[in-house]
This record gives C-alpha cells, sequence and structure tokens, in this order.
C-alpha cells in the first residue's frame, strides 16, 4: 500500500524492481525501495515465494495423505491379486533338506481353502 509519503520512481530507476514490482522513493532517504506483486519478495522483488506445507489447512493435509493410502492400498491389493491370478505366488511350500525335497502343509496365500 502507498503512503503519503511515498512518490513514484523516475525514469532513472526504470528497471530497479523486477518482476512487475513498482518503484518508490521517500524524499528523507536516497534509496528507492520496491513494492513487490504477489508471489515475489526482496529488496527488489528478486526472490520467489514458494508455497509453504505450514500455509495449507490442516484439514486438506489429512485428505492428501488420506487419498495416497487408499490409492497405495488399491495398488497393493491389485498386484497380489493379479500375481494369484497369474499364478506366480505358489500354491505350496517346499523345504529343501539334503537331497529330498519335502512337501509342507501350509496353506495358500491366494486360495484360502
Amino acid at each position: 500500500m502507498r503512503t503519503d509519503h511515498e512518490e513514484l520512481c523516475g525514469s532513472s530507476y526504470g528497471s530497479f524492481c523486477l518482476n512487475g514490482g513498482i518503484c518508490y522513493t521517500i524524499p528523507a532517504i536516497s534509496s528507492p525501495f520496491c513494492r513487490c506483486v504477489e508471489n515475489y519478495t526482496g529488496n527488489r522483488c528478486e526472490e520467489i515465494l514458494l508455497p509453504s506445507i505450514k500455509s495449507h489447512p490442516r484439514g486438506e493435509l489429512f485428505a492428501a495423505v488420506l487419498a495416497s493410502v487408499v490409492v497405495l492400498s488399491v495398488l497393493v491389493a491389485g498386484a497380489f491379486f493379479f500375481l494369484c491370478r497369474k499364478g506366480q505366488i505358489p500354491r505350496s511350500s517346499s523345504i529343501e533338506h539334503g537331497n529330498n525335497l519335502i512337501e509342507g502343509n501350509s496353506r495358500d496365500a491366494c486360495n484360502n481353502n
């Protein structure tokens, strides 16, 4: 916001402010200053303001985390289902003992029969 004692810079400071900032002077102070547009800061509006995670309401963050967990759960369940259908997960377990192969009685991970 402009105050009464500020004046727009003259043509000698034409490109003093960057990124759309507006140059002002105060007669009692020799150096100019800039009023920056939204998302810029710094003495000459040279720095970009990045959104901070702290600026988001907690509800939005919770919703984003919850959505991520749901998507990940669906992907894991889909992969497990796909592997069971394709026969990639073994239907019975076997234990190698010396030269003999012993069949186990473990239940199938895909078919709980």
